[in-house]
């Protein structure tokens, strides 16, 4: 009987371990859930507070058609795939600016988002890949905060509340609604944050350390220099403050994650060397100084939102009015800073606290720029202006450091929230009134955060175009339906002209360079801000000399067709058919004049 007994037991013993085991590989470790689940929870939360006016019509151009900035960066997604597709050069391109062509390694066209969006564009078209990646970058910078704060605490709900802050914050809405690639692939400064924790707690051996951390930063190369310009001061001086604020028996280790940094530095040089060897060799550029007030960090911006957020308080909204739209996109709240002074206080004992309250401060100067702004008014120059005026820095904005600051802000907020409560009754409220803060904190962040409404008009509030206009955002059926394949050739070089924003280049892309254009934005030092060649705006006003300059153009510069959009028509735009006499082919929501048949009735110059 006790033989029979001892049996059974070894047998409900070898079930539970084999059920066990059964389950250790099925179950989903729960750190993998809670980031699924934050993940889940930013992207419903994004799509249906502030992308709900973009979500329903992912496959038409719909940021600021009136703008161009949005069409470089569409232009740009489909670019990146076709030149490595084809085997040319990325860096130059004869697709714009035709036949010439223009230069693109000081243009940024953020190759790391092409890339990567690559598999999405293929298959569903480059604007869908466009909206796509829109209704992702916010989300994933959530996760990647969650990430590094759910590292950092082990606590679920204080790191969802610190990526929320980071991810929704109105630097990456403002400029996400903006269609700036560029600048809203911040996911990848808190998972550089989550490696270095990783590596700190003895999860990652160094080497794969090294090489995950120069990967990440070699992206952030390739997605916009000047952010890798701007991580590497914020970095160094993080290590520099690491330093200071460690123990004597910390030191070696902070030294060593010193050294293993600037090994996966080195090796995010050497992968961008091609890109920089390129560049330098190539400078066409002038370089746009950044040094004027409104490209510096206004502190009063950090607590002060725009003039519609402050809840009718009449003196804030009159001084928000005051400092002008510039710099709103700085905006953090007054409530997390305090959370962040509360945690310095109460946690100073606490090394990582101190080093979170120091590098707040670092990169708050940093933001500042050449000079201390409070407002509207300097107070006085920075000591390190200078910097500002180095050739690498001098078009650098300086306010763009407000990425950091709401990083270490994000982070503060969940080591604030993660302090754990006694059993006290005065403990569990101090808990309270701790969580209180932290969910006002975030709150007053996402209250501010601009959704999509304003940016998917067709037109600038305010704008009035004549009733020969009639804007949309969807692209006329002669690209959409193809037409244009029947009207002009293969790598023919045609002029777009129309009032919405760098259309040549939004039309080439959604052709995937069927034809090449002449003009197209770029940047302020390379290209034309209308994005039309000068030539062809002199038939706006029609003249002995404008008419001599536009004719010897067309002449020498092998346009094939001007194309004129229909929706988007302003009235000089038909001084081609009234004053020129070109014969016009109207289809598909667009005038095509082709120029060879017009050339041919002129008399020879």
């Amino acid at each position: 009987m006790d033989a029979m007994d001892v049996t059974t037991r070894r047998t409900d013993a070898d079930r539970r371990r084999s059920r066990t085991a059964w389950l250790a590989v099925v179950r989903v470790p729960s750190p993998v859930l809670q980031g699924l689940l934050a993940f889940a929870l930013y992207l419903a939360v994004f799509i249906a507070v502030y992308a709900r006016p973009l979500f329903p019509h992912l496959r038409s151009p719909e940021l600021l058609q009136y703008f161009t900035d949005p069409n470089f960066y569409i232009w740009s997604l489909q670019w990146w795939p076709y030149a490595v597709s084809h085997g040319i050069n990325p860096l130059f391109t004869s697709q714009i600016g035709a036949p010439q062509g223009y230069e693109l390694a000081w243009a940024s066209t953020s190759p790391a988002v092409g890339l990567l969006m690559w598999p999405v564009t293929s298959v569903f078209g480059v604007l869908a890949s466009f909206n796509a990646y829109l209704l992702l970058a916010p989300p994933v910078a959530g996760w990647a905060a969650f990430l590094a704060a759910r590292r950092l605490t082990g606590r679920f709900w204080a790191s969802l509340l610190a990526g929320a802050a980071y991810g929704l914050c109105p630097f990456e809405l403002n400029h996400d609604w903006q269609g700036d690639t560029n600048l809203t692939m911040i996911a990848l400064l808190p998972l550089m944050v989550y490696l270095v924790l990783l590596w700190w707690e003895g999860a990652l051996r160094s080497r794969w350390f090294a090489a995950a951390l120069g990967l990440a930063m070699a992206v952030e190369f390739y997605t916009f220099t000047e952010a890798f310009l701007d991580m590497t001061l914020v970095w160094a001086g993080g290590l520099v403050i690491g330093f200071a604020v460690a123990g004597p028996g910390v030191r070696r280790k902070v030294a060593r994650l010193a050294a293993l940094a600037g090994v996966a530095y080195a090796g995010a040089v050497a992968a961008a060397s091609p890109y920089l060897y390129y560049a330098l060799k190539h400078n066409q550029t002038t370089a746009v100084s950044r040094q004027s007030p409104e490209f510096s960090l206004r502190l009063a911006r950090l607590v002060l939102p725009s003039a519609d957020k402050v809840f009718r308080v009449g003196p804030l909204a009159s001084y928000s009015r005051h400092l002008g739209w510039w710099g709103l996109d700085n905006y953090i709240g007054l409530p997390i800073i305090l959370v962040m002074l509360a945690l310095a206080v109460f946690a100073w004992r606490n090394r990582l606290s101190r080093l979170l309250a120091a590098g707040f401060v670092f990169v708050t100067a940093l933001a500042a720029g050449p000079a201390l702004y409070v407002g509207a008014t300097e107070i006085f120059r920075m000591p390190w202006a200078g910097l500002w005026s180095l050739p690498i820095a001098r078009s650098a904005e300086p306010s763009r450091f407000i990425v950091f600051i709401a990083l270490v802000l994000a982070l503060g907020l969940a080591l604030w929230l993660a302090i754990p409560a006694g059993a006290t009754a005065a403990s569990r409220l101090w808990q309270a009134a701790r969580w209180a803060l932290g969910v006002l904190a975030v709150a007053a962040i996402l209250a501010a955060t601009p959704t999509a409404s304003q940016a998917v008009r067709p037109l600038r509030s305010g704008t009035h175009l004549p009733s020969t206009a009639h804007p949309v955002n969807q692209l006329p059926a002669f690209l959409t339906e193809g037409l244009y394949r029947d009207y002009l050739k293969p790598g023919e070089i045609v002029v777009i002209v129309t009032a919405r924003g760098n259309a040549g280049m939004l039309f080439q892309a959604d052709a995937d360079f069927y034809f090449r254009i002449a003009g197209g934005y770029i940047n302020q030092s390379l290209t034309p801000v209308n994005a039309v060649p000068h030539p062809i705006t002199e038939a706006a006003d029609p003249s002995k000399v404008a008419n001599a300059t536009f004719e010897n153009y067309i002449r020498t510069s092998g346009v094939g067709a001007i194309i004129v959009e229909h929706a988007w028509q302003l009235p000089w735009m038909s001084n081609f058919s009234r004053e020129y006499h070109m014969r016009g082919i109207s289809v598909g929501g667009v005038t095509v004049y082709p120029t060879a048949q017009w050339l041919a009735t002129l008399k020879q110059p």
